[in-house]
């Protein structure tokens, strides 16, 4: 499904849920089915400890529940959804507690639940260095990985990632220029195994 057909989606699922009912709760549940583990992820990599990712989870879902007729359609319902967690996120992070980070079996945890199993030695080596090579790159520049991860792997536009980022369109094509700069580095030992699958 490329991004288009997945916003079109989104916005029906949207549509039925501001419309409430059997329909609503369908479509609340199948929104919930798509994006529960990518904002798990999302979320855990912000800093929030897994209780609360998932109290932030609720949450999230609670607001979309909430504010679903009032959705403008400005970016991508994805884009809407993860700045509405960004946000919630961002007012837990300032919340008084006690300071926690994920370790590194934690972050291997979030990866897992997060990867795709590959076929093949050459390819399932290449895979496994490049995720091992942005999730240091994620822990080392989390707002960085993070625009990428939406402009990359959810296909969002410029538009969308600005949006997400609270940029200008002009500001976030530079921005997205520099992270990829930056995540070559992180990415460099995975070469040799381009150069070995050929």
């Amino acid at each position: 499904m490329d991004t288009a057909e997945r916003n079109a989606r989104d916005r029906a699922w949207l549509s039925a849920i501001a419309a409430g009912g059997r329909d609503g709760e369908r479509a609340v549940a199948a929104l919930f089915r798509e994006y529960r583990r990518p904002l798990l992820a999302f979320l855990i990599r912000h800093g929030a400890q897994p209780d609360l990712a998932e109290d932030l989870l609720q949450e999230t879902f609670v607001r979309v529940v909430r504010h679903a007729e009032g959705f403008r359609g400005e970016a991508a319902v994805s884009s809407w959804i993860y700045q509405i967690a960004r946000n919630l996120a961002t007012d837990a992070s300032r919340a008084p507690r006690r300071e926690e980070h994920l370790d590194d079996a934690g972050w291997q945890r979030v990866a897992d639940e997060t990867a795709c199993s590959t076929e093949g030695d050459a390819k399932a080596a290449l895979d496994d260095c490049v995720n091992t090579g942005f999730a240091a790159f994620g822990r080392a520049h989390p707002e960085r990985a993070e625009a990428l991860r939406r402009a990359a792997l959810d296909g969002w536009s410029v538009r969308d990632v600005a949006n997400f980022l609270e940029r200008t369109e002009a500001a976030t094509r530079e921005y997205l220029s520099q992270c990829r700069k930056r995540l070559r580095e992180f990415l460099e030992p995975c070469r040799a195994l381009i150069v070995e699958e050929d």
